[in-house]
């Protein structure tokens, strides 16, 4: 059941399912905003209504509600019976609200949406830091940028670039890297459009350094030509260039390794892994998928810390820093 049929409920989540269970399969929606049933849907009027899905208690929610709802929304479903909830990320707006969930989570197993921990490419990279191949790591870069004028310029769901790519950079950067980290820099920059310029929009770039001393720059480009998703890993003795997936078009990503000839080219489709790795999880067949909750409420809170610490600064003195 999916609980929001917006942008994450339908194109990711759904489509998801529908490459893991087949395009038959009816799912259940809870959305106010739809006035009739999509291809597939069936629409409940409430959440009151869950019961007319099956078992509850069986059931698997995808809450995909806008973030300033994921609380309440899963508070509301595990006081419904709810016992299998996937949580879109990210959990909460703010670090203090996201610990509300450890409530419910004593009674339900909540799996937060972690899409580049439970990558093929990022399995690939973890393999080879700890063959030691490269040595100790010291350094971490990832960057995530995409053109994305028309969104930010038709919407105010986001109100700085922290919002758009940095959740799942810092999420995978406390991933590789470790858990505890503090912040060393934030830098964001404006938006230019042909009528205005949206403070805050055009990016951002976030530097942390783990407990473990590796320190991690985390680079959006929200006005860039192209999409972009690339990691590198820079140990003593080598270091791993590795690009992600830029669109479900074309699900493959690629690994290079310093003084290596060639490439490794990987197969991959990180949400589809993750909701394939949380279905097996609700039902005892697997682990959880990485990146639970914690590690989540970690990233919000350097997040948090990284939008009121923000120093306002022109793109080229930005990624110069």
């Amino acid at each position: 059941m999916i609980v929001g049929y917006g942008h994450a409920g339908r194109d990711l989540h759904h489509a998801a399912l529908r490459t893991l269970h087949g395009a038959d399969r009816t799912v259940f929606v809870v959305d106010p905003a739809l006035r009739e049933a999509p291809p597939g849907v069936r629409l409940l009027p409430s959440l009151r209504a869950v019961a007319e899905c099956g078992p509850v208690a069986q059931t698997v929610f995808h809450v995909t509600t806008p973030p300033g709802a994921h609380v309440a929304c899963v508070e509301r479903l595990v006081a419904l019976g709810a016992r299998r909830v996937i949580l879109e990320k990210p959990i909460a707006p703010t670090a203090e609200e996201s610990a509300r969930l450890r409530g419910p989570a004593g009674l339900a197993t909540i799996l937060p949406v972690s899409v580049w921990p439970n990558s093929r490419v990022t399995r690939e990279v973890r393999s080879i830091i700890a063959s030691g191949e490269i040595g100790e790591p010291v350094a971490l870069f990832m960057e995530q940028s995409k053109p994305r004028f028309g969104r930010t310029s038709s919407s105010d769901a986001h109100h700085t670039a922290f919002e758009v790519e940095l959740p799942h950079q810092v999420l995978l950067a406390l991933h590789l890297a470790g858990p505890r980290a503090r912040m060393l820099s934030s830098t964001t920059w404006a938006m230019p459009l042909p009528d205005r310029v949206i403070p805050g929009m055009g990016g951002a770039v976030l530097r942390l350094e783990h407990e473990n001393g590796t320190v991690s720059t985390l680079l959006s480009d929200l006005t860039s030509p192209a999409r972009r998703r690339h990691l590198r890993v820079t140990g003593t003795r080598g270091e791993i260039a590795a690009d992600f997936p830029v669109g479900a078009d074309d699900p493959f990503g690629q690994i290079r390794i310093s003084g290596r000839p060639g490439r490794t080219v990987v197969e991959d489709a990180p949400l589809t892994r993750f909701v394939e790795a949380a279905y097996a999880c609700f039902t005892g067949e697997g682990p959880p998928p990485p990146a639970g909750l914690d590690l989540h409420q970690r990233a919000i809170g350097l997040l948090e810390q990284a939008r009121e610490r923000a120093v306002p600064a022109a793109f080229e003195e930005a990624v110069a820093g």
